[in-house]
This record gives C-alpha cells, sequence and structure tokens, in this order.
C-alpha cells in the first residue's frame, strides 16, 4: 500500500511540471533571440552499438530490446546509436554502464547537449515561444516515461499506475497536437503518438524507455522552421 501511494504521488507532481510547462506555451516569456530559440538540456544515452547505417543498427536493435533495453535506434551527427537506456545525470548512465559491463555487454556513454537552435529569421515572436514551450513540455513528458520505467523495474508501480501515466503522456502529446497545426513539430508528435499507441496492454519498462528515448530524439534532432 505504502509503494502504491509513491507512485501516484511522483506521477502526481509529474503532472503538475507538465500542466505548467504546457500553460508556459501559451503564456510566459522565454528567452528567444532573433532567429534561434534556446533550450539548454544534457542527455547521456547508454548505447550498445555505434553503426554507420540505419540498416545495420536495425539488426542489433532487436537483440537489445530482448535484453530489456529500449533498444532505439538514435540519430545523431551522422551516426546511428543502438541505445539501452536514457538518463539525465552522467552518474546514473556510468552505473548502468558499469552493471552491463560486468555482465559482458560492451556500451558506452553518449553525451548530448542542447543549446541554441536556428530557425528562419522570418517567424514570429509568438512562433518561437511555441518551440520553446513544446521543447520544455517535451522534456517533461520524457521525465516522465522514465519515471514510470524506474518504477516498474523497482516494484514502485503497478500496472495501473502506469497506465494513468501513460495516459497523461498521452494527454500531454494530444495538447501539444493542437498546439501544432502544420508546423514543423507536427510529424513528429505523430510519430510519438503512434509509438505510444504501439504499447500493448501490458506496461513494461523497457516500453517506456523506449519512448522516453523516441521524445529525447525529437528533442535532439528537430529542424526549427
Amino acid at each position: 500500500m505504502h509503494t502504491q501511494k509513491w507512485g501516484l504521488t511522483q506521477f502526481a507532481l509529474s503532472m503538475i511540471a507538465v500542466t505548467a510547462v504546457t500553460i508556459a506555451i501559451i503564456f510566459s516569456v522565454f528567452s528567444c533571440g532573433a532567429g534561434k530559440v534556446n533550450f539548454d538540456a544534457e542527455y547521456f544515452f547508454v548505447s550498445y552499438s555505434e553503426e554507420d547505417d540505419a540498416v545495420s543498427a536495425g539488426s542489433i536493435s532487436g537483440a537489445v530490446t530482448n535484453l530489456g533495453g529500449a533498444g532505439y535506434i538514435l540519430p545523431y551527427n551522422g551516426a546511428f546509436y543502438v541505445t539501452v537506456a536514457a538518463y539525465y545525470d552522467e552518474k546514473d548512465a556510468e552505473k548502468i554502464k558499469f552493471s552491463l559491463l560486468k555482465r559482458g555487454l560492451q556500451c558506452e556513454i553518449l553525451k548530448v547537449e542542447t543549446g541554441e537552435y536556428p530557425v528562419n529569421s522570418n517567424i514570429s515572436g509568438n512562433k518561437s515561444k511555441l518551440f520553446e514551450g513544446n521543447l520544455n513540455t517535451l522534456d517533461s513528458l520524457s521525465r516522465m516515461a522514465y519515471s514510470c520505467a524506474n518504477g516498474l523495474d523497482r516494484g514502485e508501480f503497478d500496472q495501473t499506475a502506469a497506465k494513468e501515466v501513460i495516459k497523461n503522456i498521452s494527454d500531454g502529446l494530444a495538447g501539444l497536437e493542437k498546439s501544432n497545426r502544420d508546423n514543423c513539430f507536427s510529424a513528429e508528435i505523430e510519430r510519438l503518438s503512434e509509438i505510444l499507441g504501439d504499447l500493448g496492454g501490458y506496461i513494461r519498462s523497457k516500453d517506456l524507455r523506449r519512448l522516453q528515448v523516441a521524445i529525447l530524439d525529437t528533442i535532439i534532432n528537430i529542424k526549427l522552421y
């Protein structure tokens, strides 16, 4: 009973954060300069393999998924990384890497830092604010998926709590969809909604990690216009 209350409390706090950021899409004033959007974050991906093409990475992805990892293929700087998991703190990523190395799995850590996103200088200030709000909201949704995956692994979340998190991530994406009709985020939001819809009836931590990395993929690789 104590565990269930803990999980739902964390979920509620996550939803407060997502709601606040979603409201910020419309009302907050962000630090958007001319021709750029600022969003500073650091992400640490534990990667089982780095490949030169998507086909080679795809042949490995299934094996990583079978081992309980995300198995998501992350394109970055011309390479394709078969991800096991993603973290927001380098120490957490190092711990997992060390644990996997002890099991004979050769993994590396890919650190990705975001900052200034170039945009068309002709877009309006309101659109720049919208884009930065989108990035903040997606970051919050990714952290919800991450927290739920950890909760499932530790036995702190049951299926009911996990499905509530999934529902609210879905609601968050739906809110983004309504705010981003026919712009550079539209196709990405649709893609993430499809990944979410494929999770199935029984929610596993690796499914949530895959969703988390997919959201981070959008944050890292989105081209603003």
